[in-house]
Parts: structure tokens; C-alpha cells; sequence
């Protein structure tokens, strides 16, 4: 019945995996030409990476609660289902 939703999930996993290296490789390259050719340049590196962790992270909680919320409707909907029958 979700076969072909967890192949979805494992396509969707595998092409995210290769995304995800091509976009650390040009973040590297990128980073590495601004640490050589900016005076202050390390110093945008750091900042970005501080910037990219805080944003992973409250995106992360948004999720959480997200999924904490459909669970609840779920939750919420079983024991309606329950009580009618």
C-alpha cells in the first residue's frame, strides 16, 4: 500500500544526497576563493557559518513542531473514530 510512497522517499533521498554534495563542494570553493582574495575575508566565512547553523536549527524546531502538530489532529481524529463506533 505506501510502496511506492517510500520509493518516492528513497528517490527523493538519494538525489537530495548528490545535491547535497555538489552544493558543499561549491560552498567550499567559494569559501576558500573568499578567504584568499577578502582582507576580512575568514572573518564572512566564520559569519556564515554561524548564520547557517541558527537557520538550520529554527528551521528544525518549525518542523518538529509542524509534525508535532499533525500528530495531534491524528491523535485527535483516531479518537473521534473511537467514540462513534
Amino acid at each position: 500500500m505506501f510502496e511506492s510512497e517510500a520509493q518516492k522517499v528513497s528517490d527523493y533521498r538519494k538525489a537530495r544526497v548528490k545535491l547535497s554534495i555538489v552544493l558543499v563542494v561549491i560552498k567550499l570553493v567559494i569559501a576558500y576563493l573568499v578567504i584568499e582574495y577578502i582582507d576580512f575575508g575568514l572573518y564572512i566565512v566564520i559569519g556564515y557559518i554561524l548564520y547557517s547553523l541558527e537557520n538550520l536549527s529554527g528551521l528544525q524546531m518549525i518542523n518538529s513542531q509542524e509534525t508535532n502538530l499533525q500528530f495531534n489532529i491524528l491523535r485527535q481524529r483516531i479518537e473521534e473514530l473511537e467514540r462513534e463506533l
